[in-house]
């Protein structure tokens, strides 16, 4: 097991690099991957895409992946598969109640009496894409809190000591 420096400090600046990197990663690929099926055509709608991916991801790592990476980094278990699978449950779930792919704009609970007319197929692909940018949240947050906390710094290849 690995033990990480306890310094509230480093533990800050972890946590703070974290946050940023698990609302970044996703907040980039969506805003990437709707720039690049709009041929360039809508850039203002894939920066509004990009940044309310942000919006919801940084929330999400504030409220539940920050608080739980303290948690698992208190009791030495800061393992990747349960950013993995929290991350990707998030995606899924805040998809599953708070969005219908429709075009309607209501919430799955205030839908669920007229859902004989619904597409049930592109509901779930949706909710297994926000499933994956949540992996990616989970995965990225857990890829630089653990980086920070142990102090690793990639050496650039300049820095290397020669020997001989």
């Amino acid at each position: 097991m690995t033990s990480f420096p306890a310094s509230p400090g480093r533990r800050a600046v972890a946590a703070i690099l974290a946050v940023l990197a698990a609302a970044l990663l996703p907040s980039l690929v969506i805003g990437g991957l709707i720039a690049g099926l709009s041929l360039g055509q809508e850039v203002a709608t894939a920066a509004l895409a990009a940044a309310l991916m942000f919006v919801l991801a940084f929330a999400h790592a504030v409220a539940v992946l920050l608080p739980m990476g303290l948690i698992l980094l208190s009791s030495g278990r800061l393992r990747w598969v349960w950013f993995a699978l929290v991350g990707a449950g998030l995606g899924a779930l805040a998809m599953a109640t708070c969005a219908w792919p429709d075009g309607s704009g209501g919430a799955l609970m205030s839908q669920l009496p007229s859902a004989g007319n619904f597409d049930w197929a592109s509901y779930a692909f949706s909710v297994l894409v926000a499933a994956g940018f949540g992996l990616m949240a989970g995965l990225a947050f857990h890829a630089v809190f653990r980086a920070v906390l142990a102090g690793a710094a990639a050496p650039s290849p300049g820095a290397q000591q020669r020997t001989g």
